[in-house]
């Protein structure tokens, strides 16, 4: 996406977050990159896009509850004009405390795109061959439609 998207037309950061998931390890935190990121923000984006286990070849995006409404109805809208309603699934199913949350509480529209029923969560299982291009692509598509589509700031 960063290839692709006219560099005049809108800022966009790639963040990649470590020390998200501790594997349920106890005596250790969730979201420590996320949290340390946002308290150390600066300058606030106008939107937070949270990406996280989206390569299942049984692609199952459903609505996170606690994400910005409005951000996610436009997202979900890009990816049913492009025809990924099956992928993007227009229905809530799960509350996640995850990367996206630091930034709601400071106030920032964030989403958390999240296919949080993958079986291979936590387990030896969970290796590379178990991802699909076309659920990237998927995913990828969806968001570069969406970026297309706001307004950048100060326009």
């Amino acid at each position: 996406m960063a290839r692709v998207m006219p560099a005049e037309q809108k800022a966009v950061w790639l963040v990649f977050f470590d020390t998200e998931d501790q594997g349920h390890i106890k005596g250790w935190d969730w979201i420590l990159g996320s949290q340390a990121y946002a308290d150390a923000l600066t300058v606030s984006p106008q939107a937070v896009i949270v990406i996280d286990m989206i390569g299942d070849a049984d692609l199952n995006i459903y609505r996170e509850k606690s994400s910005d409404q409005t951000l996610t109805d436009q997202i979900w809208q890009s990816a049913a004009d492009l025809g990924y309603s099956e992928q993007f699934i227009n229905d809530e199913k799960y509350n996640m405390l995850d990367d996206h949350t630091p930034f709601l509480e400071k106030g920032i529209p964030a989403v958390d795109i999240i296919d949080f029923d993958y079986p291979y969560w936590h387990t030896t299982q969970d290796t590379a061959d178990k991802v699909s291009p076309e659920s990237l692509s998927v995913v990828g598509n969806t968001l570069l439609s969406w970026l297309q589509s706001i307004e950048p700031v100060g326009k």
